[in-house]
């Protein structure tokens, strides 16, 4: 929100400056509006750099000067109309319910620092109430209102704890304050009214001080400090929570409802007298909370500001035809109400962003130790391709389409990502196996074929004692198997290892094994040259049923046709490679 300032320069006419030298559209707008409603040339255009110049201006000299007077003048104004307004929310000598007045007073202290404080006492003298009928007990009674703002602009620029920052202001600029000003008022309150008052009035008097100061500030001041210097009240976790929420009408919206269906039950209940209008009240607990785990403590502190301000029009409504005990009563289920209504703002908002901060450090912990073992993941297949040259990228290819094919049979979430990983990992047993025999260029001997065939029982051996790759075990132990079972290595080209068949064996593995072939046939070896991925596709089909599972045959068919479903590689390229050009589109 940008917060206009006006002031009057002689020559230009209005001059507008900006707490932010980024406006919105909307601003310009209602500047250039203003500028025309006032005879300036309708030419004049509101560019971020001449309201960079202003708000120089103004900060100097004569700017600085007419800033100033203009902050005294509707500060001493604000609080001469809202001190005489008290008298509204009167309900003992010199004590109000609720007292508008400290609210303005805090926020003079805190931004216009010490012509605030001057301002604020002269407003209090302009117009006195209740017991202020000497000119010392108006001097008297304004300099113990004062203290509200005399406080606050002392402590603005000392505030330097980040974690519970809301906690130090809230204490700082809302509670010392008020505590002070009551504590410095109650001698008076019991000399000018002896011998008539008790020590339990005196209490009472002073309690109502203290809290309808406390209250108001709480109600109507933090809201104010909340929308224009939101850092002062919020650490940078609850800012960005509070920021977010209040960037969505929708969200913002949903407690206003709540509060309007609220006042309208707390009408019916005073029109019907059918129960405790303090009762229903409690209901308004409901919005706050809400705005509590949506937007933590800055959103529940504004909703208690809207709740608070409809609940204490109802009870100065019932109060008028309140004495005695009744009139006790009432302030005291008032006063409880809320001090809840803060409190229950304060405590949930507070542990809420507390919480929301907790599982946002966890999802980084998370993302960083995924990317890490990500990386060892793919440093163990770089490993294997170190060794064999020819089939640089091969792991990558089998990765990234096995996923696809796994998508595309209905796998999601952590399988599919354990298919993933074993894809990856498939051919790590390679490591043990001599590279002059992964690069042999003719048939292998039967001793260096079962040299080869051990490199799953390696890979598994390898990554067993990874207590995370332990589901994709199974995945890269079986991935040779056939789907008839066969083993007969003097009759089969590719025979099983361990002789499961059909659905025995994992998904995961039937997929790997499909696509391992496929990216095999795809591939320049030793042996031959990279064939089509027709050609691949034609072998697949004429080992449907016998070498491969005929539903990933058909789900691989469908992939590649289509072009669809392979997965970005983006976290896993490590090792350069070239891929074909439908998996690279």
């Amino acid at each position: 929100m940008a917060v206009l300032i006006l002031s009057i320069e002689p020559m230009s006419g209005i001059i507008l400056s900006t707490r932010r030298s980024d406006l919105s559209a909307r601003d310009h707008i209602a500047m250039l509006s203003l500028t025309e409603a006032c005879g300036m040339n309708s030419s004049f255009k509101a560019t971020p750099t001449s309201i960079e110049t202003v708000r120089n201006w103004m900060s100097i000299g004569q700017g600085r000067a007419l800033t100033i007077l203009l902050a005294v003048v509707a500060t001493t104004g604000g609080i001469a109309m809202l001190n005489r307004a008290g008298v509204a929310f009167e309900v003992a000598g010199g004590v109000a319910l609720i007292f508008p007045a400290s609210a303005v007073a805090v926020l003079a202290g805190l931004f216009f620092r010490w012509w605030g404080v001057s301002a604020v006492f002269v407003g209090y003298c302009l117009t006195p109430w209740g017991l202020s009928t000497t000119p010392g007990r108006v001097v008297f009674f304004a300099i113990a209102a004062t203290l509200q703002a005399v406080i606050p602009a002392l402590v603005v620029n000392r505030l330097r704890v980040r974690e519970y920052r809301c906690i130090q202001f809230l204490g700082v600029v809302a509670v010392v304050p008020t505590l002070v000003s009551a504590l410095v008022a109650l001698p008076a309150l019991i000399l000018l009214n002896q011998p008539q008052m008790s020590v339990g009035q005196a209490f009472v008097s002073f309690s109502g001080w203290f809290l309808g100061d406390l209250i108001a500030v709480m109600v109507l001041a933090a809201p104010v400090v909340l929308m224009v210097r939101p850092d002062l009240v919020l650490a940078d976790d609850l800012n960005r929570l509070y920021r977010g929420w209040i960037k969505s009408p929708a969200t913002v919206a949903k407690p206003m409802v709540m509060i309007v269906i609220v006042f309208v039950a707390m009408e019916l209940t005073l029109r019907f007298a059918l129960f405790g209008v303090h009762w229903i009240a409690a209901l308004l607990l409901i919005p706050i909370l809400w705005a509590a785990v949506r937007g933590g403590v800055g959103a529940a502190l504004q909703v208690n500001a809207v709740a608070g301000v409809v609940y204490v029009v109802q009870v100065v409504r019932i109060q008028a035809h309140q004495e005695g005990m009744g009139l006790f009563e009432e302030l005291f289920s008032s006063y409880l109400n809320l001090v809840v209504f803060v409190g229950a703002a304060l405590v949930v908002g507070l542990a809420w962003g507390r919480a929301d901060s907790l599982v946002r450090e966890l999802d980084e912990h998370r993302r960083l130790l995924q990317e890490n073992f990500e990386r060892v993941v793919t440093a163990l297949a770089a490993a294997v391709e170190a060794k064999d040259p020819l089939t640089q990228g091969h792991v990558q290819r089998v990765a990234k389409l096995a996923v696809a094919v796994g998508k595309e049979m209905g796998l999601v979430g952590p399988r599919l990502e354990m298919l993933r990983f074993a894809a990856l990992l498939h051919d790590v047993g390679k490591i043990g196996v001599p590279e002059h025999i992964l690069n042999k260029a003719g048939p292998l001997s039967l001793e260096e074929r079962e040299i080869i065939e051990r490199h799953v029982t390696v890979g598994v051996e390898i990554i067993e004692s990874v207590d995370i790759l332990g589901p994709a075990i199974p995945f890269i132990r079986y991935h040779q198997e056939r789907w008839d079972g066969g083993t007969d290595a003097k009759s089969l080209k590719y025979p099983g290892y361990f002789g499961l068949k059909g659905e025995e064996i994992p998904l995961e593995a039937r997929i790997i094994a499909a696509v391992d072939t496929w990216d095999a046939i795809t591939s320049d070896r030793p042996y031959r040259a990279a064939q089509s991925s027709n050609v691949a596709m034609q072998e697949l089909h004429a080992e449907s049923g016998k070498q491969f599972d005929p539903d990933v045959v058909a789900a691989l068919q469908k992939v590649i046709s289509s072009r669809d479903g392979v997965i970005s590689s983006d976290r896993i390229p490590i090792i350069g490679s070239k891929l074909p050009e439908w998996v690279s589109d």
